[in-house]
């Protein structure tokens, strides 16, 4: 019965059939466009963010401020305080603990490297280094 009723409906009047496939391509389109940015601004914003890298930098207190002549510096390598591992877990207790995913520890120093030329040649090379088989990671996230 209703079936009939809004078949005659349409076939009395066309333009009812018009304005009712216009307002379901608009109404579909609206939602397909809400939808695709709602769901595509979260993972553009975190690839983004992931592409500028680290945004929090941990240092101890006691660190020695450093002596850079050319962007090279010349503080010895025993003069800088360093973090213990096992202080790691303390980043737990700051405001930004949720956003933490994962840790990446660097140790860098002065080096002499040598090379021959017609003479023996000693520069000085900044080194740094981290250690990438070991994962600080988990006594950040508690395990």
């Amino acid at each position: 019965m209703f079936a009939r009723l809004v078949g005659e409906s349409f076939v009395r009047n066309p333009r009812r059939i018009l304005l009712a496939a216009a307002a379901l391509a608009v109404g579909m389109a609206v939602t397909t466009a809400a939808l695709s940015v709602a769901l595509d601004v979260g993972d553009r914003l975190a690839r983004e963010f992931r592409s500028l890298g680290a945004n929090l930098l941990v240092t101890p207190q006691s660190d020695s401020l450093p002596l850079q002549i050319g962007g090279v510096d010349y503080r010895p390598v025993d003069e800088g305080a360093y973090l213990n591992e096992a202080d790691l877990g303390k980043l737990r207790t700051i405001f930004w603990r949720h956003n933490i995913l994962g840790l990446t520890p660097f140790l860098d120093s002065q080096a002499d490297a040598y090379y021959v030329t017609k003479s023996l040649v000693t520069i000085s090379v900044p080194l740094i280094g981290t250690w990438y088989e070991h994962d600080v990671g988990d006594c950040v996230r508690g395990r």
